[in-house]
């Protein structure tokens, strides 16, 4: 363990694999750059021509003073040549002229060309006013159509112009057949243009991901680093892919310039997470010299001394640090062993050597035939990047299915607990319903047919027995029974069932009184929790208010009515006899009803109406059964 972190090594076999597939890598990638860049054949190669240097836009007369003889290519640091712009020559000889499409491939040359054949132009690499355009990354080709080449001797005129702060250059010239030179111009071109336009789509595509990963594991900062370092990177990239820039040469090279130093500065916060090292005044010091320098680079004024403080402090200080991640990556893998910086150490090492080869390319070091290459090795960090997130996906999903069987067997127990507490609780559980449910029972028994029974009872004990009176005591107990018994209906909380059952018991008591009934039912809500108490205490308000107006009412007409006011439904019993008086509202039977309708939580209005007398249930529609 190193860090907290369970190091994962490589074995010797691993080491290995990854060594021949990093060779065979190495191998194709060589070979291809080696066959992309590698010159036409069976061609014309211009590489003797007559040179001019001034700014003329038009090609100066043959006989002029100033004109050399070169060989390309030319550098024109080499040749001490300080001008921006420059122009060559040379006659070329056809005893038969060319019957078929021709075209003029350049490789390299710095910044822009404009081609003429016989003074006339057949070609240029975009604008010649500032800022120049800028194709030193990519070939040039120009199609030279049939009917340009004549018999006899042909001039061959290049005006070449270099964009600020850099020096001209012009390598070999090709002419040839269409169908031979066009292809090798492709394949350079898809080397030094497409396949960077990819690295660079990548680099992005990878930025977002990251971003996107870590905006939803903040603390994960080693996602939001990788992410700046893949944005500054391909900002960089767009030096090697902008033909005509946008803005000013000065602010363009400033960023140029800024992405290489900040991209070093990045690099070493990463590393540092990475490694999961912390020294935050080393890094506050980075911090303020990267600082410093940019401050300094935009209050250079002259355009000379901003090049030359840019190429010889802020490149190779950026280049200097550079090699403290780099050092820092192989120190921790040869002390750990760990597999993560060996793919980091292996796949990022490539940066640092390209960056000084392209170092010593700008400043004419070294030959500027074949470009620079430190675009290219971004693929090598991406790629190492990504085989350390693969290996830490695997890693973590290892150790998940550990965690998941683990969780599993834990789960399955507690499972078989809860399975067990619930069985158990779900039959004390069904023991306290059934107790409650008895003991409801036993209540409404001795308050209803039990109170009918015990005054049956106590007629039978008297001297005289009234046959009539004893009959109704026997029929409200049997009417109290089939009440109960129609309450443990499921009804599922509709009122209008609960009065069709009621209908139908009442009937033949509403029918032998000769009162005319109206029944005004009309759908209500369903309340869910309308249980068998409740309706049992609604059911008997109900016969009670019946009851009352068969008995003392005489009244004609009855009339039952439902309907919704609210968050309530009501019941309305409304009959057109005598009406109720002040007294009688204080009565036996109407306190019953009174608190009946207490025990079941609903609203109870009796009143006086005009004619008779009206009765109102209400019953809420989110109440709580209080039994």
């Amino acid at each position: 363990m190193v860090g907290g972190k369970q190091r994962r090594r490589f074995s010797f076999t691993a080491t290995i694999f990854v060594l021949l597939v990093a060779a065979g890598i190495t191998t194709i990638a060589v070979k291809y750059y080696c066959y992309a860049t590698s010159p036409p054949t069976d061609v014309i190669v211009l590489q003797q021509m007559l040179f001019y240097p001034g700014k003329s836009a038009k090609p100066p007369p043959v006989d002029a003073i100033g004109w050399t003889r070169v060989t390309l290519p030319q550098n024109w640091r080499d040749a001490g040549i300080t001008e921006k712009q420059g122009w060559y020559a040379m006659d070329l000889e056809f005893k038969v002229p060319p019957n078929r499409l021709w075209g003029m491939y350049l490789p390299r040359v710095t910044s822009n060309v404009l081609a003429y054949i016989n003074g006339e132009a057949i070609g240029r690499g975009g604008r010649f006013r500032r800022p120049v355009a800028r194709n030193s990354n990519r070939p040039l080709y120009f199609s030279i159509p049939n009917g340009f080449l004549q018999s006899g001797s042909n001039r061959i005129t290049l005006r070449v112009k270099a964009a600020t702060g850099m020096t001209g250059y012009l390598g070999s010239v090709y002419l040839g057949p269409d169908e031979l030179v066009r292809p090798v111009f492709q394949r350079l071109f898809r080397l030094r243009v497409n396949v960077v336009e990819v690295i660079t789509a990548s680099l992005v595509l990878v930025a977002v991901l990251m971003l996107g990963l870590w905006s939803v594991r903040r603390k994960d900062s080693l996602m939001l680093w990788f992410s700046m370092i893949c944005l500054i990177w391909a900002l960089h990239n767009l030096n090697l892919l902008v033909v005509e820039i946008p803005v000013s040469v000065r602010s363009w090279e400033s960023l140029r310039y800024l992405s290489v130093g900040w991209f070093s500065v990045l690099l070493v916060m990463f590393m540092h997470r990475f490694l999961g090292l912390r020294y935050p005044v080393l890094e506050i010091l980075v911090y303020a010299v990267a600082l410093i320098g940019s401050i300094v680079m935009f209050s250079i004024s002259d355009i000379g001394d901003f090049f030359r403080f840019t190429n010889q402090v802020w490149i190779p200080g950026a280049l200097l640090l550079g090699v403290y991640p780099a050092i820092r990556v192989a120190l921790a893998w040869w002390k750990s062993g760990d597999t993560e910086y060996f793919v980091v150490m292996f796949t990022g090492l490539p940066i640092l050597p390209v960056s000084i080869h392209d170092w010593l390319h700008l400043n004419g070091y070294i030959q500027r035939d074949h470009g620079l290459l430190m675009q290219y090795s971004a693929a090598t960090m991406l790629l190492g990047f990504t085989v350390m997130l693969l290996m830490r996906y695997a890693h973590a999903l290892n150790a998940s299915e550990q965690l998941t069987n683990t969780l599993e067997a834990r789960v399955e127990e507690k499972g078989r607990q809860l399975e067990a507490n619930y069985q158990q609780m779900q039959k004390l559980e069904h023991d306290r319903v059934l107790s409650d449910e008895r003991e409801r029972i036993m209540r409404d028994m001795h308050d209803g047919v039990g109170g009918h029974l015990v005054s049956a009872l106590a007629m039978t004990e008297s001297k005289t027995l009234e046959a009539g009176k004893f009959k109704n005591m026997l029929g409200n107990a049997l009417m109290d029974l089939r009440l109960m018994i129609d309450s443990l209906d499921q009804t599922e909380g509709d009122l209008t069932s609960v009065l069709g059952v009621l209908r139908s018991r009442l009937q033949p008591a509403l029918e032998e009184s000769g009162i005319t009934v109206q029944w005004q039912v009309a759908d209500i809500p369903v309340i869910a929790d309308l249980g068998p108490s409740r309706i049992l205490q609604i059911m008997r308000i109900l016969q009670e208010a019946i009851t009352n107006v068969l008995k003392h009412a005489g009244a004609r007409v009855l009339t039952i009515s439902t309907g919704r006011t609210g968050d309530s439904v009501f019941i309305e019993i409304r009959d057109n006899g005598a009406g109720i008086r002040p007294p009688e509202t204080r009565g036996h039977g109407l306190r019953n009803m009174h608190y009946r309708a207490s025990r079941a939580n609903i609203g109870l209005k009796i009143e006086a109406a005009d004619p008779g007398t009206r009765v109102c249930i209400t019953v809420p529609l989110g109440s709580v059964d209080p039994q």
